[in-house]
């Protein structure tokens, strides 16, 4: 399911949400968007399984994620694994996520 949740006060679009990943990654274009210096980053391990082979991401750092409005909305500090990787989304939101947010997805509906 793709959605468009605020990180860091930006909307981001092309978010993937997939409950079965066990990670929240965000590329590197989206990062830079975000206005981040790269020293909050923190040492992160490399992970497999969104690309074939091994992913070194560049850290992992914790963002405020928002869904829904001004009106009824919801914020969390998410971990995130910063990621240089060629993918159609620019993020992705794993079990992690939606454990957080206590959410979960129903395909039928597509919330």
């Amino acid at each position: 399911m793709l959605c468009t949740p605020t990180i860091c006060n930006v909307a981001v679009t092309k978010t993937l949400i997939d409950g079965g990943a066990g990670l929240n990654v965000l590329s590197v274009d989206a990062f830079s968007l975000l206005h981040v210096t790269h020293g909050r980053l923190s040492p992160s391990k490399p992970f497999s399984g969104v690309v074939d082979g091994s992913t070194n991401p560049l850290g992992q750092i914790s963002l405020s994620i928002t869904f829904n409005t001004r009106d009824n909305y919801r914020i969390e500090l998410i971990n995130f694994d910063i990621v240089c990787i060629d993918l159609p989304y620019n993020a992705i939101l794993g079990y992690p996520a939606l454990a957080k947010f206590v959410a979960a997805t129903h395909p039928a509906y597509n919330l």
